[in-house]
């Protein structure tokens, strides 16, 4: 369902203060990261909306995996590492007293640019049930239509991890975004690619959507967003009417951050 990275999404240059200061996040922990048995591969830096992201690939002798580092503009550094093989990127950097997905204070910039969107110290994942896929949607900044991206989390083995992860859509909307996300899950699903006792989503707003088989927004979806944001929303509604909705929604619920804490999906953006 998702299109290939970097279609319908335009990568915007961080400062140079910004990416010297990502760019020397990543040199502190390469050795770390090198004494787990993960060598850096392609790095690139972007701009997300508040400082920037730094994306790595790491080459594995066993594994390979993604690591991402944000910067917001208060110079708080969050990494966070991704797919299969993050929970042993984690526990080799951890090994080694650096945190993950916690925010630390470092030096600021000056000349680093002050934008609203931030990206907030990670809390603590919530406690969840092994079978448990939950997902969730970021977009940045306080416009209505902005880049938006969604992912899937799975509780396996005791722990979250990442199954999913859509591209960055350069102009989404949120609600969609959280639509899109339960879609792409239950379709995800629906050919064997994930396995998983129960679908959450902390958006009341995209299951009603769903359950109801209707979407209800007065956004010009194919004037406001991106051609393949549309497109996406476009095939999700051709899939939701031709399934058995009943099915989806047994397997559908909501995820409650007020009784449960905050969802393992989220993008930790406030």
């Amino acid at each position: 369902m998702s299109a290939p990275q970097g279609k319908g999404a335009k990568a915007h240059h961080p400062s140079g203060a910004v990416e010297r200061a990502l760019r020397g996040e990543i040199a502190r922990i390469e050795r770390a990261l090198a004494q787990g048995g993960f060598l850096l591969g392609e790095i690139s830096v972007v701009d997300e909306g508040s400082w920037g992201r730094l994306d790595a690939v790491l080459e594995g002798t066993e594994h390979s995996g993604k690591l991402q580092i944000h910067l917001n503009s208060k110079g708080l550094v969050r990494i966070v590492p991704q797919g299969s093989a993050a929970r042993s990127i984690a526990q080799a950097l951890e090994s080694a007293g650096i945190d993950c997905a916690a925010a630390a204070h470092r030096d600021a910039p000056r000349d680093a640019p002050r934008e609203s969107s931030t990206v907030a110290p990670a809390a603590p994942l919530a406690r969840g049930v092994d079978g448990e896929l939950v997902v969730d949607c970021s977009k940045f900044g306080r416009s209505l239509i902005g880049p938006t991206e969604w992912r899937g989390m799975l509780h396996q083995g005791g722990a979250w991890r990442e199954v999913f992860h859509s591209p960055r859509f350069e102009r989404g909307h949120n609600n969609l975004g959280e639509f899109l996300a339960i879609v792409d899950a239950c379709r995800r699903i629906e050919r064997g690619a994930i396995a998983c006792s129960a679908l959450l989503s902390d958006s009341r707003t995209a299951i009603s959507w769903f359950t109801k088989g209707h979407i209800r927004t007065s956004i010009p979806v194919d004037e406001a967003c991106d051609p393949i944001f549309a497109q996406e929303l476009s095939s999700a509604r051709q899939w939701l009417a031709a399934c058995d909705r009943v099915r989806w929604s047994r397997l559908l619920s909501h995820w409650s951050v007020k009784v449960r804490g905050e969802n393992p999906a989220d993008f930790g953006r406030k």
